[in-house]
Formats: C-alpha cells, sequence, structure tokens
C-alpha cells in the first residue's frame, strides 16, 4: 500500500484539488496523511477539515502531534501548530507512516501537483523492475498540459555556481548561472531522452516523488536542518551513498501548478531560506576543498550584506 503524504499551508483550495485528481484517476491502493503545516490564513484548517470529514466520512481522522496511531485511517489529516518547512513537514507525516504497517511504499506529494493519470501503478512496477532504484516520478507539466517543467529532472548542483552566486548575488557575471541552470535541466538539454521510458536522473522535483518505505527509514527521511530548498540534493545524496538511483518515467504524467511561478523574482524570505538551505547542503554534503570554503566564506558575508541592505531598504 501507498502512503500519500501531502503538506497543506493556507491553500486548502489547492490541496483539494489535488486529492480530487488522485481520487478520479488513481486504482491503487493508497493511504492519505495531509499534514497542515501551521496554516496562518483564516479557516484554512476549517474549510480543509470540513471538507475531508464530508467526503471521506467513516475513513476519516483528524490528529494532533501528540496523538499516537498505528493504523490509519483512509484519509488523515494532521493539524500542526507551526509552519516548520517542507522537510520537517513531510517528516511528520513520514512519522505516521513508519508506524503503519500496511504502508510499505511513500508518494511525497506537493498539493499544487494534479493527477491527468493512473500513475502510480505504473511508478509501482516500473521501479520494481528497476535495480537499485531509490526515487521514481512522473513527468511534469505546467498547467497548460503542454509545457515541461524542467525541474522534475535535473542534475545536481555544483557547487562553484553556488558560490559564485553569493559573491555575485545571483546576478549572472560571466554567464555562470544561466548556464549551470540550463546545464542541470536533463529534458531541456537532451530531449531526445523523452523518447526513452525511463531516464536516469539525479534530482527528481520532490513534488511528486515515489520511495519505499523501508529505504525512507534507512536514510532517515528528510534532513531537518533545511526549511525551503535543497532537500532534493540531500535526498540524492543520501541515496546515491546507499547506491541508489534515481529515475524518471517520461510515460507518467502529472500537471504543476507551482511550475507556472518558478520564475518569479523570489521575496527576501524565499531567498534567506534558500541561502541557508544552501550553506547547509554546501557545508553538510559536499566535501569542499580548502579553496572552496574560503570563497564560500567570502560569498557568505557579502550575501548576508545584501539580504541586510534589502532589508533596510524596505523599511
Amino acid at each position: 500500500m501507498v502512503g500519500i503524504i501531502i503538506l497543506n499551508y493556507n491553500n486548502w483550495e489547492d490541496t483539494v484539488n489535488c486529492i480530487k485528481s488522485v481520487e478520479k484517476y488513481n486504482t491503487a491502493e493508497v493511504k492519505y496523511i495531509v499534514i497542515d503545516n501551521g496554516s496562518t490564513r483564516e479557516g484554512t484548517v476549517e474549510a480543509l477539515d470540513k471538507y475531508l470529514a464530508k467526503t471521506f466520512k467513516n475513513n476519516y481522522r483528524k490528529m494532533t502531534e501528540n496523538e499516537n496511531v498505528e493504523i490509519l485511517s483512509y484519509m488523515t489529516f494532521l493539524v500542526s501548530p507551526t509552519n516548520d518547512g517542507y522537510a520537517r513537514g513531510n517528516n511528520k507525516g513520514l512519522r505516521l507512516a513508519y508506524k503503519d504497517s500496511e504502508i510499505d511504499e511513500l508518494l511525497i506529494l506537493n498539493n499544487d501537483i494534479l493527477f491527468i493519470q493512473d500513475i502510480i501503478p505504473l511508478l509501482l512496477r516500473k521501479k520494481k523492475k528497476t535495480d537499485n532504484c531509490g526515487i521514481i516520478s512522473p513527468i511534469l507539466y505546467e498547467g497548460d498540459k503542454t509545457t515541461i517543467d524542467y525541474n522534475c529532472a535535473r542534475r545536481s548542483v555544483n557547487p562553484w555556481v553556488l558560490i559564485h552566486a553569493y559573491i555575485f548575488f545571483y546576478r549572472d557575471f560571466f554567464w555562470v548561472q544561466s548556464y549551470a541552470s540550463k546545464r542541470q535541466r536533463i529534458l531541456e538539454q537532451s530531449p531526445e531522452l523523452m523518447q526513452q521510458e525511463l531516464v536516469e536522473i539525479e534530482l527528481p522535483s520532490g513534488s511528486c516523488m515515489l520511495i519505499s518505505k523501508s529505504l525512507m527509514q534507512e536514510i532517515e527521511g528528510f534532513d531537518s536542518h533545511t526549511f525551503l530548498y535543497y532537500e532534493e540534493d540531500i535526498l540524492y545524496y543520501k541515496l546515491k551513498k546507499k547506491a541508489k538511483k534515481n529515475y524518471l518515467n517520461t510515460k507518467c504524467k502529472c500537471v504543476h501548478l507551482g511550475a507556472c511561478s518558478t520564475s518569479k523574482t523570489p521575496s527576501a524570505f524565499a531567498l534567506t531560506k534558500q541561502f541557508e538551505s544552501s550553506i547547509y547542503y554546501l557545508e553538510n554534503y559536499c566535501n569542499l576543498s580548502c579553496l572552496q570554503k574560503i570563497l564560500l566564506g567570502i560569498g557568505k558575508r557579502l550575501f548576508r550584506l545584501k539580504l541586510k541592505m534589502i532589508s533596510i531598504l524596505k523599511k
């Protein structure tokens, strides 16, 4: 059975639409674990609770973090009092799934994903037939269902690229950032790979990825030191140490509504969280050389100074 873990934050409408799409297309045996990650928008928890209770009736259970349940309902709604970010929020759902002996696979699913196919059985079959498979994921499209969200199949980021970004505050001097960004997006660089059913990748999109429960437990889930960004990079590092590989199944398709907004200028909050997560990733997972450590130290100081200046100018 697959445990589907969905994070909700201030957007119960997308969460409802996500669940409706899975219910419409899915034929696999599943259980849902929906986590409200400390929503601050008035009425969010109440609206989602009302929909889930009405839709799933006796197969629904609303929980708080201090409750202990071993066998979950078909639909479980965990209400967290705080927003702890992507990694910790999903880890709350993982802890529930770990206790349920009926769940043996996990689908991490963003609430801005819409199913347009019955993809879970296809992913499960391909995963079973593929040696050393860590994560398998579908190809993602934007809301028009024709434009590929290239973030669904990426190479891991080069530490030099991040160091360059901090020193120059993401300005594309010497075209380093644009070249690196294009190189990261595997399908954009090599569109002929779309002819293959299974494409080996390094980073899947964290918005839709299937992994076995036992393997997720073995790598200790998501690293709780990140709030937002670089979770996939860290997962890739952990799985690589276990000799596992990640794959994209091009025959399985989903719509990723959030992909339409990825090009927008990030807020100072998002930039700060991205910076903090990437620094943690670089310092704890990338085995930096002495020169890289020195330049990273310079980049960190410059980046923090620029963030501080942005904060002052906004006041």
